[in-house]
């Protein structure tokens, strides 16, 4: 049967936005969006997986399609080795169905609105061929009584069809499992900006299929759910980092980042690997002559004012290894391993001059803060004078602000420069002027967030004033990086993104950086673990900017389409908002405080943070740097002489150290070697346990011999440790813990005495074993109950900083505690903060929702009025 066909170029064509009655508040939240520049759309799984894993995306709307209806959105298809499948099936009166098949592949493109057995309208392959793969194209499909119209981008096809009794219409896109109409052929694509229209086009439902929840994702106009299975989010990028690649190299694998060419290069003795962030692909580059050098630290760099990789040594007299592309060789060729005098510097190429700088390290039992220059042909390296000197240090994390500066932050080390004098974690940012060579510091943080470290490199983005790091604990062989923001000015607003990625710290043998590329505009990390005479090497990508995982979820909050003057009126009251947001941050920002991602909404008030009210409360330090082993926010324990001894608790005497005293402070006893070897050594013979247990039960001994006063001791079959001089947070936070059950009074006497800022402290959250979550469970509800108790006294009543310190502590265990909601909320209210008490509400309310999945049913009104 044939159709007449009607094809034209868009002109008077309704846009994807030009829908009638189109709501105010829905322009204004795109807006708001497409500022953030954040990836959309839904990720269609394919061919490349069995048929129960593909995706599929339901849309059953109800409404009059007895004149027709449109349906509109974005399609991105990319290349795999099959292509073919369906881009979505219409059904309607579940009698009927129009089918939008693509056959794109490189040797045949088709894309065909099918009804039956009919194509009634096609696009031909010269059309298609001016799309670009991975290219997002917009695709509207009307479907009147007599009539079709298809458009792809400005192409618009038509075609007359016999008369159609339209009633009920569902929408399935890739996957389908109607009755009818199955089918598991789903074409490589990525969908997004779905909206749908009556026949007068009206809009009834836009899903942008951004924010979403786990299987399904609401639309912006009425909050109709579309369901989703086998789901792959865009927005997600954003929110999780991807393992892109893993290799196994050669030892001492040195690698860079060519932003230029987004290019991540990898080279050894025998060739260069470039790896492409583009199209995720590993090309070998095999060198006709000479090698970089062979180094235990990473000490390549991409020179871009020459397009060469530069590989650098610190011995005297020792000129640059240049990689040119032109002829593939290198222009060194000593093949001699080479032992890190400056591990874990810092470097960059200067655009003033072209040459290379590097900055820090360590080396020979000292921290570095000299800054060393080299030319292109220079032989020797070149001290380079600078004033208002940067502390000594390595593992800090380096960037570029502009052209004429290099901010410099984190690491750890001292300020004397020598090992023996003991190690501290610096949280501080310096600016270096690469014209003037002066430093100035411009803030430095206290931590609350446990110790870490920075990778080599940071991100720093001026317009958003951020920069972006990558940090990890570095008082622990089995670490974790985590990618954090903090503001540029002031330090504040330190935020955690996305997932962790697990990390093994070994010193020298371990490095880890992150890269941007503005290409594609992504995040990059690179961990290299030179073990077993191997370079293990990982690559993770990122979507630029950034987001927490809990910013990817969709608030379930029905709503229906707003008037016109509401929509002005939030968008007025929005403005409002953002005003007092901005002068509250301000101000905080000038206070240098480092506040926790949830402690930003719940902290507003926090008059007990004020700098005239802290004087009330001079709490027990809690600052410990001899002969102490701390549990809370972070592992470490200090000799008598202030030596930060972390490191030398491999991972098995940390987890036997962990359990002796936690079994010490919990049954009085102590731990049994029967139990010891049930969760240390359950894998192994009995004689192999028992040597185990020896072994490991001597060497700490020998290391508890170090601090003053504490003696690891058995009795029987129990081993404990003796506590004299010895100082232990989470026993101090236990004792603290029976003194509030055993109805100790606070007064104002003895209130500076007691250990309150440990309340918020969480017990070891950066070691991960399965036998320590019912301690940690344990304890957290030691702490909830025990602060409860405490705010029901009767000198804590009547002070509202310590009421607030003790609802943020408990939040600091459990985001959802209804009882810290009514402490802090009641609080603020009656010391007449109303309006920061319903900003802590809406916070609360958030998080509960985006944690256990429900909406939290109290109102603001029964919260402030409730009865603590």
């Amino acid at each position: 049967m044939n159709h007449p066909v009607v094809m034209f170029k868009k002109s008077a064509v309704v846009a994807a936005g030009g829908y009638q009655h189109f709501p105010f508040l829905l322009i204004l939240n795109s807006i708001l969006l497409e500022s953030q520049n954040l990836s959309s759309g839904l990720y269609f799984s394919a061919h490349n997986v069995i048929k129960e894993e593909r995706t599929s995306l339901t849309l059953s709307p109800e409404f009059d399609a007895s004149k027709g209806f449109t349906i509109d959105f974005d399609v991105k298809f990319r290349y795999e080795k099959h292509n073919y499948g369906y881009v979505f099936r219409i059904v309607i009166d579940d009698e009927t169905s129009f089918d939008l098949i693509a056959n794109i592949t490189s040797g045949r493109k088709s894309l065909n609105l099918i009804e039956g057995d009919n194509v009634y309208l096609a696009f031909d392959e010269e059309q298609l061929n001016q799309h670009a793969w991975n290219k997002w194209v917009h695709i509207q499909c009307s479907i009147y009584p007599d009539s079709l119209r298809l458009v792809l981008d400005d192409e618009v096809l038509q075609s007359l069809y016999k008369h159609l009794n339209i009633k009920d219409v569902k929408f399935y896109f890739g996957y389908s499992n109607h009755s009818k109409f199955h089918s598991s052929d789903v074409p490589p694509m990525s969908v997004r900006n779905v909206k749908i229209a009556d026949g007068k086009q009206k809009l009834i439902a836009y899903w942008p299929l951004k924010e979403h929840q786990p299987y399904s994702c609401a639309d912006s106009l009425h909050h109709i759910s579309a369901m989703v299975t086998n789901p792959t989010w865009e927005i997600n990028k954003h929110a999780k980092w991807v393992k892109e690649k893993t290799l196994e190299l050669p030892i001492y694998t040195q690698f860079c980042h060519a932003p230029s060419k987004s290019n991540i290069y990898f080279t050894n003795g025998s060739s260069v690997l470039a790896y492409s962030t583009i199209n995720n692909t590993l090309d070998t580059i095999n060198a006709v002559r000479g090698i970089p050098y062979i180094e235990i630290n990473n000490q390549l760099i991409y020179q871009p004012y020459y397009d060469e990789l530069w590989s650098y040594d610190f011995d005297t007299a020792t000129r640059l290894s240049i990689f040119n592309f032109k002829d593939n060789t290198w222009s060194n060729d000593d093949r001699t391993i080479k032992n890190p005098e400056y591990s874990q510097h810092n470097a960059f190429i200067s655009p003033k001059d072209s040459c290379l700088y590097v900055f820090g390290g360590y080396g020979n039992y000292q921290y570095k803060n000299q800054i060393f220059k080299k030319a292109r042909m220079q032989d020797d390296w070149e001290q380079v004078s600078y004033s208002e000197e940067i502390p000594p240090r390595y593992l800090s994390g380096l960037g570029h602000k502009n052209g004429d500066t290099i901010l410099v932050f984190g690491g750890c080390g001292n300020p004397q420069g020598k090992q023996e004098l003991g190690i501290v974690n610096y949280y501080d940012l310096y600016a270096l002027d690469v014209n003037a060579f002066k430093a100035k510091k411009l803030w430095s943080i206290s931590n609350n967030m446990g110790n870490f470290v920075v990778g080599s490199n940071i991100v720093v983005d001026e317009k958003a004033n951020k920069l972006y790091a990558l940090c990890f604990p570095n008082d622990c062989s089995n670490s974790y990086i985590l990618l954090r923001s903090f503001d540029l000015d002031s330090g504040n607003n330190c935020t955690n993104y996305a997932d962790t990625i697990p990390f093994i710290f070994d010193d020298v043998n371990s490095f880890c950086t992150l890269y941007y590329d503005y290409v594609d505009s992504q995040l990059y990390i690179v961990t290299n673990y030179n073990h077993n005479k191997k370079s293990n090497i990982s690559i993770y990508s990122l979507s630029y900017p950034p987001l927490k995982i809990e910013d990817t979820l969709q608030r379930d909050t029905a709503y229906t389409t707003p008037s016109l003057w509401m929509s002005i009126l939030f968008g007025i009251t929005l403005c409002i908002l953002a005003g007092v947001g901005y002068i509250y941050f301000y101000n905080r920002r000038k206070k240098g405080t480092c506040i926790s991602d949830y402690s930003v909404a719940t902290d507003i008030d926090s008059s007990y943070e004020e700098p005239a009210e802290e004087e009330k409360y001079k709490f027990k330090s809690t600052i410990h740097r001899k002969s102490a082993i701390l549990f809370l926010d972070g592992f470490q324990v200090w000799d008598k002489d202030g030596m930060d001894i972390t490191k030398s608790f491999t991972p098995i005497l940390k987890q036997l150290l962990i359990l002796i005293i936690l079994y010490s402070v919990n049954n009085k006893k102590g731990i049994s070697n029967v139990t010891l070897r049930e969760i240390l050594w359950f894998d192994k013979m009995d004689e192999s346990a028992q040597n185990n247990r020896r072994v490991n039960i001597r060497k700490l001994k020998l290391l508890l011999e170090k601090l003053d006063g504490a003696e690891l001791v058995k009795e029987s079959t129990y081993w404990s440790i003796k506590f004299t001089q010895t100082y232990c947070d989470y026993i101090e936070i236990c004792h603290f813990i029976d003194r509030v059950k055993n109805n100790e009074i606070v007064t104002a006497e003895n209130i500076n005495e007691l250990p309150l800022n440990l309340l918020s402290g969480q017990l070891l959250p950066y070691v991960q074993t399965d036998w320590l979550d019912s301690f940690k469970s344990n304890y957290a509800n030691a702490v909830l109950d025990a602060a409860i108790s405490l705010s029901k006294q009767e000198y804590v009543k009547r002070n509202h900083e310590l009421l607030i310190l003790i609802a943020n502590s408990m939040f600091a265990h459990d985001k959802t505690d209804e009882y810290a909601l009514t402490l802090k909320c009641h609080t603020l209210h009656k010391n007449g903060r109303t309006s920061l008490a319903k900003a802590t509400f809406d916070a609360f309310c958030n998080e509960y929702k985006a944690m256990l999945n429900t909406d939290y049913v109290k109102t603001f009104d029964e919260v402030i009025n409730g009865r603590l």
